[in-house]
């Protein structure tokens, strides 16, 4: 009697398996499409996003679908939370919408199970019934269905506890292009001078480089340097080269570099009277090299337009040369100081 019972006891653990598992993969089932939250603020700033979370994780077979992602934006930074089934939760915070999906991948893989694993939850252990020569189990040990229970049949519809500890994913090198206007004042050695210009920056991880053109006029005010023009007009070329440096929305630029400033083409006349009357005309202009340092504030970093001020400062000679040979050609000052206002349209 006692080996006909214990016969039979994997028949029915393999029954009762099967019926363990069919609701596993029904609930597996009923929570396609997966649940997914969006914030207002991250609809406004990216309509299209959760039709692309979706389209991501639509035909992925290993993934927990029953996970409910929610996705809410605060100071500039998108948070990614995922809540699994079981109670878990992980939550993250992104500055950029490109590593919402690589993040949800990290955070909602299942982790593969190998062949042996899936074998021992889906079939019993055989067990037939023992040899001849062998004693009977005893009664305690035989009518126990603990010993024969299927192992862990609730992987199934759980992912493995890794899932919600994976970091995010890593954010590869990107470079970035900008252009800007910038107006701004200067004072300096006797003069002041108010200008406007153009600049274009090359941001490649945090490093700078870049062009810069600038058209300023420059006046005298009282107790200048002799030489200086009541009103000269200048064309500076510079090339500049510096570091960013990002704290949330908000990025610093140190930069330097080097400038050609080119001043106005002049027209003199010089008449001779030592041997009767001659006149001489002529034009010229002048070409100095000078030196540029600048920091500037930029606001809205993480934007497609963004503002920004900051200070500027130049030194470099007055002339070119000892400006003996250039007549008429006004006198640059020696070193400014300026403040700068700008906007920037660029890649994010």
């Amino acid at each position: 009697m006692m080996r006909s019972y214990a016969a039979g006891l994997p028949f029915l653990t393999g029954i009762l398996g099967a019926f363990c598992v069919r609701p596993a993969v029904a609930q597996v089932a009923s929570c396609s499409p997966m649940a997914i939250a969006a914030g207002s603020s991250v609809s406004a700033r990216s309509p299209a996003l959760v039709d692309r979370v979706r389209q991501a994780f639509e035909a992925r077979a290993d993934i927990d679908r029953c996970a409910r992602v929610e996705l809410t934006m605060r100071d500039a930074s998108i948070t990614v939370a995922v809540v699994l089934p079981d109670g878990r939760s992980a939550t993250r915070s992104l500055s950029r919408v490109e590593d919402i999906i690589p993040t949800l991948e990290a955070l909602l893989v299942v982790p593969q199970r190998s062949a042996q694993a899936e074998a021992t939850a889906l079939d019993p252990p055989a067990s037939g019934p023992p040899p001849a020569s062998a004693p009977a189990e005893p009664p305690s040990e035989a009518s126990s269905p603990d010993t024969r229970e299927v192992p862990s049949v609730g992987v199934l519809a759980v992912p493995g506890g890794d899932a919600a500890e994976a970091p995010p994913a890593h954010r590869p090198s990107r470079l970035r292009i900008e252009l800007s206007v910038v107006t701004g004042a200067r004072i300096g050695d006797g003069q002041t001078g108010i200008g406007l210009g153009a600049l274009s920056l090359l941001d490649l991880s945090g490093w700078l480089v870049g062009f810069e053109g600038r058209a300023d006029r420059y006046k005298m005010v009282s107790g200048g340097a002799p030489g200086g023009a009541p009103d000269s007009g200048t064309l500076e070329l510079a090339v500049l080269g510096g570091r960013r440096f990002r704290v949330r929305n908000v990025a610093l630029d140190l930069v330097a570099g080097l400038a050609e400033v080119i001043q106005g083409t002049t027209t003199f006349q010089i008449r001779s009277t030592a041997a009767g009357e001659s006149d001489v005309t002529g034009s010229n202009s002048s070409t100095v090299p000078r030196l540029l340092l600048g920091a500037r504030v930029n606001f809205g970093a993480l934007s497609t337009l963004r503002t920004f001020v900051g200070m500027d400062g130049e030194l470099g000679p007055p002339r070119a040369g000892d400006g003996g040979d250039v007549p008429v050609v006004p006198r640059l000052p020696v070193w400014t100081l300026g403040l700068a206002l700008g906007a920037t349209v660029g890649t994010q």
